[in-house]
């Protein structure tokens, strides 16, 4: 019962993000939706414990030549781009993280041997500050 309603609510906020256009001439219509964010990152937070995040703590050099910085205060986790303003992050599985108030996202794969490799998704906004 508890999931059905669970259901319920996220298909009626899912509701307000539909947006619709028509083509008269064809009778044809384009939905867009838009997921929430705060949402997505509620269903999909991962409890990441300061000793596991611990290790991603550094300065990670990006292929454009920026680089994005992860640290901590407390309990809670940041991202700093190029010296920037920092993001809040959360974790969303054992590698990836985003942020709680702009679209940047992480993934990061450590390597054995020190190095890491991953993706990252920079907005506009966040790499112009």
């Amino acid at each position: 019962m508890k999931k059905l309603i669970i259901f319920s609510l996220l298909g009626a906020l899912s509701l307000s993000s539909i947006a619709q256009t028509s083509d008269v001439n064809t009778g044809t219509a384009t939905v867009t939706v838009t997921p929430k964010k705060d949402v997505f990152l509620a269903q999909h937070r991962y409890a990441m414990q300061s000793d596991e995040f611990y290790k991603f703590k550094r300065a990670y050099e990006l292929s454009n030549g920026s680089t994005v910085s992860l640290y901590n205060r407390g309990s809670l986790m940041y991202a700093k781009l190029d010296g920037g303003i920092p993001e809040r992050i959360v974790a969303t599985s054992g590698n990836t993280f985003f942020s709680t108030k702009s679209d940047l996202k992480l993934k990061i794969n450590l390597l054995d041997n020190g190095d890491a490799i991953g993706e990252a998704y920079i907005p506009t906004k966040i790499a112009r500050n």
